[in-house]
């Protein structure tokens, strides 16, 4: 560990954050009333007291700024799994991620139409280029490879391939939630999920319900 201790933040500094914070709020707010596509960037600047040139200095699209939110969104995820015991099973795992997910977006359902497509995106881009695993996915992968090692998943697929499908089972079955919004909630639908893709994943035993 680094004895170096990091430089206090200067005034300019501060400065800088709090109209980035700005922005991205007045930007979820613009996004949540108007829609992403269909919002002006000088509504956004307008609400947060810049310039439409300040708005583009912090955020180069509209899409960063759902890539920002779906960050702040992934910290929770992780936050929530890293707080599981390492020797927890898999379905525990999965049916955490299904919690968190839900508490994040369950009031929140035409935003995370356009964050998912991001993430989705994301997900997609990373698994052709082979890119580092980020956030939320190297926590799974990494619960996943443990999962295989005490013999609870099928042999042959890899782990960090399984942690991706969930993620993207996951976010898929989300959005299409949020376009029906069916009678049950977005939780029972994420639990109900995850017990079937366990079902492929799991080896061959009995498979009781995540929940």
């Amino acid at each position: 560990m680094s004895n170096r201790q990091h430089k206090p933040m200067t005034q300019r500094e501060r400065q800088r954050l709090e109209t980035r914070r700005r922005v991205f709020d007045a930007a979820i707010a613009v996004f949540r009333r108007d829609g992403v596509h269909d919002c002006r960037i000088e509504d956004i600047a307008a609400l947060a007291g810049v310039s439409r040139g300040t708005f583009y200095f912090h955020f180069p699209t509209k899409d960063a700024v759902l890539t920002e939110l779906l960050a702040d969104a992934e910290a929770a995820f992780v936050d929530t799994v890293q707080a599981l015991p390492d020797d927890v099973g898999i379905g525990d795992v999965v049916s955490a991620t299904a919690t968190a997910m839900a508490a994040s977006w369950s009031q929140d359902p035409q935003l995370f139409v356009e964050v998912g497509v991001v993430a989705l995106r994301r997900t997609a881009d990373s698994l052709q280029s082979r890119e580092a695993a980020y956030g939320i996915r190297e926590e799974l992968a990494r619960r996943f490879v443990m999962a295989n090692q005490r013999g609870e998943l099928l042999d042959g697929v890899p782990p960090q391939a399984l942690a991706d499908l969930f993620l993207a089972s996951f976010f898929a079955a989300a959005m299409g939630w949020t376009q029906t919004q069916p009678e049950i909630s977005l939780e029972l639908a994420l639990q109900g999920v995850g017990t079937i893709f366990l079902h492929g994943a799991r080896a061959p035993r009995s498979v009781p319900p995540i929940m």
